[in-house]
């Protein structure tokens, strides 16, 4: 794989996955501010599978045999064999429950419930993950993914101490909609995460 072709695909994963999870993101935090759980649950599973599936193509996880679909443990199980990601258990047990609920059951085959503050496990989980949707992160040799920069991993790894230079490497959809019409589209609403507290220490975006 030339080194163009490379920047293709890595191009490909972030504008197909990574940035159209940021756009199922900002519409599950829109469902939960309405109180539509269920319309909540099945938006953040669709962000939360988008962005692991655009860390599986820059790590370069073959294609499995049976598709992956609404399925994030599975998607997270391959790309362990690729990259070490470690995720709070928080957030393990949020993606299960999205699994069960989210895409099992959307039809009243049971009640609908919200299970303490999802919208912060919501938060915390894009956190984790997204911080990993970044090319730029990753070493190639040919077509082969070789490993995550040592150096570049050491300044996103701190996910319990957000701060600036890990928000400043968030671009994308996500954060060119910080800057623009951040209100209306629900991000400053009760946000836990990502917020200019972290960068400035004065103001939400």
């Amino acid at each position: 794989m030339s080194h163009s072709m490379m920047q293709k695909v890595n191009s490909f994963a972030l504008r197909a996955f990574r940035d159209t999870a940021d756009r199922d993101y900002i519409h599950a935090r829109m469902a939960y501010r309405a109180d539509l759980f269920p319309q909540f649950h099945w938006s953040a599973l669709h962000a939360l599978e988008k962005y692991a599936k655009c860390i599986a193509i820059h790590v370069r996880v073959p294609k499995p045999r049976n598709p992956i679909k609404h399925e994030m443990e599975r998607s997270l199980d391959l790309i362990s064999k690729k990259l070490d990601i470690a995720l709070t258990e928080q957030t393990k047990k949020f993606i299960k429950r999205l699994e069960e609920f989210g895409a099992r059951f959307r039809y009243l085959e049971v009640s609908w419930f919200i299970k303490d503050c999802e919208l912060a496990m919501l938060d915390r989980a894009v956190w984790e993950l997204r911080r990993f949707c970044n090319a730029g992160l990753y070493e190639y040799s040919g077509n082969q993914f070789v490993c995550i920069s040592q150096d570049k991993y050491e300044q996103i790894k701190a996910i319990d101490k957000p701060n600036k230079k890990i928000l400043s490497s968030l671009v994308g959809f996500l954060r060119k909609h910080w800057i623009k019409k951040v209100q209306e589209l629900g991000l400053i609403w009760s946000g836990a995460i990502f917020t200019t507290q972290h960068q400035t220490g004065k103001e939400s975006i």
